[in-house]
């Protein structure tokens, strides 16, 4: 079932359905090689969340962190041209994650909230994360050490704004959101060369990264739109 009337002819469902297409693609052959195609579908999956996001009517914020954040895609994915641009892709989601936090507050809290212990687990839970992730990379990342310290600080704060608001869709979507840069960060910084999981990581960055996008955005819409 789609989310939203009108089958797929809907503007929106087609704007969905293709987004997931290029995430599939970007998932199944982009992972293996370094292509234009893969910097196409990495960047696009997440444009066409933005344009859905656009087109259904959410907050200019939820569109403005999703374009920050396909910008930081675009960034990541030619980094192997120059390493300055893993820079300009770590600037371009911390924009996107400060414009998750300033919607996750101004959003009405909805009637169907997660329950306060919940949000109180799911708090600890992300602070012993976001505080046992900077520990470990603190004394490893060199030179990007405060820029990757600022990084881990932010997400923090964007997982923190998510539990504000309440909401089961975008707690959940803000909580992928960190797991995924977790396992990143353990990929390109903790895990050895010959590490057997490295195989595993990528795969599993690129679901969870996804899977919280479009958790957060379903999650605002439901929201916003009430």
């Amino acid at each position: 079932m789609l989310p939203f009337e009108g089958g797929v002819t809907n503007t929106e469902n087609g704007t969905l359905l293709l987004a997931l297409l290029l995430a599939a693609g970007y998932m199944f052959y982009g992972q293996r090689r370094n292509t234009p195609l893969k910097v196409v579908a990495k960047t696009l999956s997440v444009t066409m969340l933005a344009g859905l996001s656009a087109s259904a009517g959410g907050p200019w914020l939820l569109t403005l962190a999703l374009m920050l954040c396909a910008a930081g895609d675009f960034f990541l994915a030619i980094e192997q041209m120059d390493k300055r641009f893993f820079l300009a892709g770590l600037g371009a989601f911390l924009a996107g994650h400060i414009a998750y936090v300033v919607l996750f507050v101004a959003l009405p809290q909805p009637d169907n909230a997660l329950p306060q212990w919940t949000l109180a687990i799911v708090g600890v839970a992300m602070v012993a994360v976001a505080l046992g992730m900077g520990r470990r990379l603190f004394p490893v990342t060199g030179e990007l050490r405060w820029p990757v310290t600022a990084y881990v600080a932010v997400i923090l704060i964007m997982g923190l704004a998510s539990l504000w608001n309440g909401a089961g869709l975008i707690v959940a979507g803000a909580a992928c959101f960190m797991v995924s840069d977790s396992i990143l960060a353990a990929e390109r910084f903790l895990m050895k060369a010959e590490s057997p999981f490295r195989q595993f990581a990528g795969p599993a960055v690129w679901i969870t990264y996804f899977a919280a996008q479009v958790l957060i955005l379903f999650g605002v819409l439901g929201v916003f739109l009430a």
